[in-house]
């Protein structure tokens, strides 16, 4: 009995850790097609794990853009995904606006800080080297602090 309640309680502390799990990966390159290749492969390994993942883009044309090329990534390897839930899958995509969140993973490949990315278990920030994204990284990591969580930063890339 005193071991349930030991695992309920880790259970728990477990979900509020989740809660608080932000990450960034800067590449080393400043191509918009290396990011989003990046972002590809990390779909793959994310929908292997069977999690559900919400990607927030800066608009609705660059989320139709990607939803398409998505197609096409791996032929041979289909990424189950829609668009702003246009049919059942377990990686949706949008532009700014996400009506139907998963609550469980998302990837912001917008600009700027997500307001309500306390509604997801795991949040991804997706940076490469580009001026504008170089300029608003340290701005989001500083906004996640202010809400008590520290990011973990993965270097992609980069020479030691």
């Amino acid at each position: 009995m005193e071991h349930s309640k030991n695992a309920s309680t880790n259970s728990k502390a477990a979900d509020e850790k989740a809660a608080a799990d932000v990450l960034f990966y800067v590449l080393n390159s400043s191509q918009p097609d290396q990011r989003e290749l990046f972002l590809s492969k990390l779909l793959k390994t994310i929908w292997k794990q069977q999690r559900m993942v919400d990607i927030r883009f800066p608009n609705d044309q660059e989320a139709q853009r990607y939803d398409l090329n998505l197609w096409s990534f791996r032929p041979e390897s289909f990424i189950h995904h829609a668009l702003e839930n246009s049919a059942p899958a377990p990686i949706q995509i949008y532009g700014e606006t996400i009506s139907q969140p998963c609550e469980d993973v998302l990837i912001n490949m917008h600009p700027s800080f997500c307001e309500f990315h306390n509604r997801y278990q795991r949040t991804i920030e997706v940076l490469d080297q580009s001026e504008y994204l170089l300029e608003m990284g340290p701005i989001r990591w500083k906004q996640y602090q202010q809400a008590g969580i520290e990011p973990t930063i993965h270097k992609i890339g980069f020479t030691n």
